[in-house]
């Protein structure tokens, strides 16, 4: 195909960006390749259509990746044929379009653990200055050598592409025809690229949400790349105010502010001056356990599944995807809406009363313990802003010889350590406890037997280490006298990084996570299977210790019958909405569809059909809550006055 290595410059540009479209097509569908199980039930035929509906996408990405190119070879002017020049170009097209090769690569492993492409918190990442991410980074090359192998791939076909292809010179004849020629072709090739990013001639430019026209909601990752994500996601860390209902009508018909917290089921009276233990564990999803998901043939986490047998336990549901999103969610009430988390969001300068906040003004002391690297996903700056005054991390802890290497103090170890901090704290106390072996690397520490079981992978070896350590945890606990007069709740963080079963790989599935109340002292076993978020836990708790202060959170009170379950998440622009039947999925405005769970869970039947009035008061729930959450945002109003 290329005899000659110098091309006239118009050929040039047809044959490196048709290639390099090619190049950027396949370097997406890599995430397919490398995670087929996560996508289910595609026949050929849909893989073959969703590969090349994506191209709308990675023409987006073409343009931004060459920009450079075109501007410095589409230019009408004589000196770009200057060989110094064209080397320089070349440098810059091979170095762009590798990057933008390389962001779809690192996706073909991170999706694994949010479940969507990236966006802005790629630079959130790599802000962060704790000292995770040297060990991590290194940690990640070594476990996933083989993506650094196909991106070496993908980097030499664009080297000899380049090579291949040098611009040929030209010999002037008719300069002011040169001129005009060249600068007409100018203007067409800037009115080619306005009209490639904008995705066509449609009125509005094509944007993330824009995938959900093209497939579901789960299989919206094969069809978006990874530059356009990072690139086009970042306006959603600006939100907008939101008026679909006036502000006397809102307050009337949803209001975060809950005036009084009743108590009339599964409990017979409120737990006054009960210690409060909320306990988060690392990547703990239902389909792990064998106590949620009875298809596991054996269990990994035999404690755990005790423990729950002996618990109020509930059909938990996690509202982000993300470590950092479920501390703000679990110990304030505020679910994860935008693009960007909380913490790292602008608006995270505004006033939020947490659970903390809230107990010690009833005596409590507040504490919060995370074996991480002190500053880890700002677990510190978020204990603190939920009203936690003390928080425990590597450094409080003091023993490195327990460090696993990554990210902080193994489980046993630091748990033992949180038993003995907590028996010194003044009681009643309100902790909070984040584990972290069941987080990939899934190293086990040093002098741990694994006990003889089925595991098929190293994460399932960490979820037995943490079952371990939660077991000598509690057997701690157990032999102080503050244990009987203690609230405990175990609650995951966010569903597991790996799949085995087809209903946890949806949008319902994807957020299933362990929730269970255990205080045998006053709460009754007794598995609900009711729908319950993690902004639910801490105006529960609260309700459950007989607090009666006014309170705010977007969560509703599981020990008040009259209030009615819900869930509500955000991932890849498509908001997700439930009352425990029926889940619906929406761009913010327009309901996209609508799903049974009860008889659907892998929500393979689409029941929404366009104009259907059957779903408005679902969708006005899910407004109602939309418009308070985008709308105090905004307004800095996310407290009590």
């Amino acid at each position: 195909m290329f005899k000659n290595k110098e091309q006239p410059l118009q050929k040039v540009f047809v044959i490196r960006l048709g290639l390099m479209l090619l190049l950027l097509a396949f370097s997406r569908w890599m995430l397919y390749i490398f995670n087929t199980g996560n996508f289910p039930n595609l026949s050929a035929g849909e893989q073959f259509r969703l590969f090349f509906v994506g191209m709308r996408f990675d023409i987006w990405t073409l343009i931004i990746a060459n920009l450079p190119f075109l501007v410095l070879y589409g230019i009408p002017f004589q000196f770009k044929y200057n060989k110094i020049y064209c080397k320089v170009v070349d440098i810059i097209f091979i170095i762009t379009n590798s990057i933008a090769i390389l962001l779809n690569l690192i996706d073909v492993i991170y999706y694994r653990y949010i479940d969507k492409r990236m966006t802005s918190e790629l630079f959130g990442f790599a802000q962060h200055t704790d000292d995770n991410q040297g060990g991590l980074i290194k940690q990640f090359i070594l476990d996933f050598w083989y993506i650094g192998i196909v991106f070496l791939v993908f980097l030499v076909i664009i080297i000899i592409l380049t090579r291949k292809t040098r611009v040929k010179p030209v010999v002037v004849t008719n300069t002011t025809h040169w001129y005009t020629t060249r600068s007409l072709m100018f203007l067409c090739l800037v009115a080619a690229s306005v009209i490639g990013l904008r995705g066509g001639l449609q009125n509005k430019p094509i944007s993330i949400i824009t995938a959900a026209n093209y497939t579901k909601t789960q299989n919206m990752p094969l069809v978006l790349n990874t530059p356009f994500t990072i690139g086009r996601g970042n306006s959603g860390n600006v939100l907008t105010k939101i008026e679909f209902f006036d502000d006397d009508e809102m307050e009337r018909l949803y209001t975060p502010i809950h005036n009084e917290l009743t108590v009339n089921r599964f409990i017979d009276k409120t737990a006054k001056d009960y210690n409060i233990l909320i306990i988060i564990l690392e990547s703990h999803g239902q389909e792990m356990l064998s106590f949620y998901n009875q298809r596991r043939e054996s269990t990994i986490t035999p404690f755990l599944d005790s423990l729950l047998s002996m618990s109020l336990s509930f059909n938990g549901m996690a509202n982000g995807r993300q470590s950092i999103e479920a501390v703000t969610s679990i110990m304030s009430g505020l679910p994860s809406l935008m693009t960007k988390d909380y913490v790292e969001s602008r608006y995270a300068a505004n006033r939020l009363d947490g659970i903390g906040s809230i107990l010690k003004k009833h005596g409590y002391s507040t504490a919060f313990f995370h074996g991480g690297n002190n500053g880890t996903m700002n677990f510190n700056a978020s204990a603190l802003s939920a009203g936690f005054d003390s928080y425990y991390g590597r450094d409080e802890y003091g023993n490195d010889r327990d460090y696993d290497g990554t990210w902080g103090i193994s489980d046993m170890p630091f748990l033992q350590f949180t038993a003995d901090k907590l028996n010194e704290m003044r009681k009643p106390f309100a902790a909070g406890v984040f584990t972290l072996s069941s987080h990939h690397p899934f190293k086990l520490p040093k002098g741990y037997t694994l006990p003889e079981g089925d595991y098929e992978t190293d994460f399932e070896k960490t979820m037995r280490y943490t079952d371990d350590s939660m077991r000598e945890f509690f057997e701690t606990m157990s032999r102080y006298s503050w244990y009987d007069s203690t609230l405990f709740v175990i609650v995951g963080d966010h569903v597991n990084p790996e799949h085995h079963y087809n209903n946890y790989l949806n949008g319902y599935g994807q957020y299933q996570i362990v929730t269970a109340f255990y205080a045998p002292s006053f709460i009754k076993p007794l598995n609900t299977n009711e729908m319950v978020q993690q902004i639910d836990l801490g105006v529960s708790l609260l309700a459950a210790v007989g607090c009666n202060d006014t309170i705010f959170s977007f969560g509703h009170n599981v020990f008040d019958s009259v209030q009615e379950p819900c869930f509500i998440s955000y991932l890849n622009n498509i908001y997700e909405y439930s009352d425990g039947r029926f889940l619906m999925q929406s761009n913010g405005r327009n309901i996209l569809s609508v799903f049974d769970i009860t008889t659907d869970p892998c929500l393979t039947n689409n029941i929404y059909t366009d104009n259907d009035t059957t779903w408005q008061e679902l969708d006005n729930k899910f407004k109602m809550r939309l418009q308070q959450y985008t709308n105090r945002m905004i307004n800095n109003k996310l407290y009590i006055k």
